[in-house]
């Protein structure tokens, strides 16, 4: 770690220290306040006892607060549960109310006191906080406390009780706060990463993803010209399928053609993430180009499925967030030209970086249950390429493999996936569908497309048919390392055989 990190990690951990340090001061003076208040009222009111419970819902529990007596014999338990307690009938009272031991209770409900009752009254006072009682202070003696010349000592405890909770939830509050962006920057510190740009969006995506409880954070990139979902966070939940692309008037386009985070609630499935294709649409999502020099390098989809997650202040981190990982991303590689796509080849393949990424995060997404979509990862090259190369020059070979990669596209089908460099004259793609026979319609569909001459945007045409290996990304696929070797000898085995061919699926 550097000095600089290592600095600002000693400035969070102080933080962090000093904000826990003043929430504990604050609270104990909350306390004494409270002590301080309920001695004050005895001696205002002249009671003989007077204490103070909170009520625990929840727990079903009369939790002690304070206390403050003139009286030898009072012992109190600080947690009783509802039942074992006379209180249990006063803990939904809004009003001031006094009650007569001898006709209202039994001397033995009022079990703080051993060997005698010395008390005749009890007055219970309810302590009400957004409509409902949460704290009642009783105060017993031998005279009746609601006369006259009491209420105001009553009335005027009951609004100092008021202003001092509310104060300290203030104080809390603002703690909590500070304790939130403290989190927050720790949060970016996963970004700090020295690895290959994939690897820092991955982790921005997974960063992004601790936002969210029930969406998640996909990552929009382009191949050939067009926009299409390339990589999801591990955790995400109804992520769309890897290879959907963006279509006219979806909340992704409008943000990207606009360069600036768009954000939307999904009223009756509306408007869509990336497709009208989408059958998931729901709650709300919010759109954050990545952008360096100006330039829209992609673009990071949030999304979840209740609305009210994305607070002002969450949609400011999440876009920060972006901003951040952008940054980073120049910063560890001074040499990378920002003005060129950074996913992609000249051939406007995406990288193999992506792809390896994309194939593991699938299998990590597929073995925990969150992809309900069948994978497949392959090879697709043409399988007359000697007498190809040997008719085209240079500048036109080239032309040629941008021409495939935008040929060989699966969303030109109406299937979800993309199309990837492996080497020259052979590409990776990477499908993913509920539709079993997702690849089987792809490889049909070009295999037909093939049959006849192909023109290349020169106007020239070549004359070859496709060889195409491909494996399922199942259980028995551990990484993308083995995904990629059962591709290979796919491959092989088709165009050794001459005709198309996967392994058993």
């Amino acid at each position: 770690m550097d000095t600089y990190a290592q600095a600002r990690q000693k400035d969070r951990s102080n933080a962090e220290v000093m904000g826990k340090k003043r929430q504990e001061k604050a609270l104990r003076e909350f306390k004494q306040v409270l002590e301080d208040l309920v001695f004050l009222l005895r001696t205002a009111s002249e009671m003989e006892t007077v204490y103070m419970y909170w009520i625990n819902r929840s727990r079903q529990q009369f939790v002690l607060e304070t206390k403050s007596t003139k009286l030898p014999n009072v012992m109190f338990q600080d947690r009783i549960s509802f039942e074992d307690h006379f209180l249990d009938t006063f803990k939904d009272i809004t009003e001031p109310i006094t009650v007569d031991v001898q006709d209202d209770l039994e001397e033995g409900a009022l079990s703080h006191y051993y060997n005698e009752v010395p008390v005749q009254y009890v007055t219970i006072l309810p302590f009400i906080n957004n409509g409902e009682t949460v704290a009642i202070t009783v105060l017993e003696s031998n005279e009746h406390l609601l006369t006259d010349d009491k209420s105001e000592v009553i009335y005027a405890y009951i609004d100092a009780l008021r202003k001092v909770l509310n104060t300290y939830l203030e104080i809390s509050d603002l703690y909590q706060k500070q304790e939130e962006w403290v989190d927050y920057e720790e949060s970016l510190s996963v970004l700090d990463t020295k690895g290959h740009r994939t690897n820092l969006l991955l982790k921005m995506l997974n960063g992004m993803q601790s936002f969210l409880n029930t969406g998640g954070v996909s990552f929009i990139g382009k191949s050939a010209g067009s926009w299409c979902n390339i990589l999801n966070s591990e955790e995400a939940r109804h992520a769309p399928p890897v290879g959907m692309p963006i279509e006219d008037r979806c909340l992704s386009l409008e943000a990207l053609q606009k360069g600036n985070p768009e954000f939307a609630i999904h009223f009756n499935n509306n408007p869509k993430r990336l497709s009208p294709r989408e059958i998931h649409t729901k709650g709300a999502s919010l759109a954050i180009p990545l952008m360096m020099n100006d330039h829209r390098q992609g673009l990071v989809l949030v999304y979840d499925d209740n609305p009210l997650t994305f607070k002002e202040s969450t949609k400011h981190k999440l876009i920060n967030f972006v901003r951040v990982a952008a940054l980073k991303m120049k910063v560890n590689n001074p040499k990378l030209d920002a003005d060129n796509d950074l996913l992609t080849n000249q051939y406007g393949a995406f990288i193999p970086d992506i792809f390896e990424m994309t194939v593991d995060t699938e299998l990590k997404r597929k073995a925990g249950g969150l992809s309900p979509y069948t994978s497949w990862l392959g090879l697709i090259t043409l399988s007359d390429l000697p007498s190809i190369r040997t008719k085209l020059r240079l500048e036109e070979l080239n032309q040629m493999q941008k021409d495939l990669v935008t040929a060989f596209n699966p969303s030109r089908f109406g299937i979800s996936g993309t199309i990837g460099f492996y080497s020259d004259y052979v590409y990776s793609f990477f499908i993913q569908s509920k539709d079993k026979k997702a690849v089987e319609h792809w490889t049909k569909a070009l295999k037909k497309e093939f049959s006849e001459p192909f023109e290349l945007t020169n106007g020239k045409q070549i004359q070859s048919g496709i060889k195409v290996g491909f494996t399922m990304l199942d259980e028995d696929i551990s990484d993308s390392y083995q995904a990629l070797s059962n591709a290979k000898a796919a491959l092989s085995r088709a165009i050794k055989s001459d005709q198309e061919h996967s392994p058993q699926q």
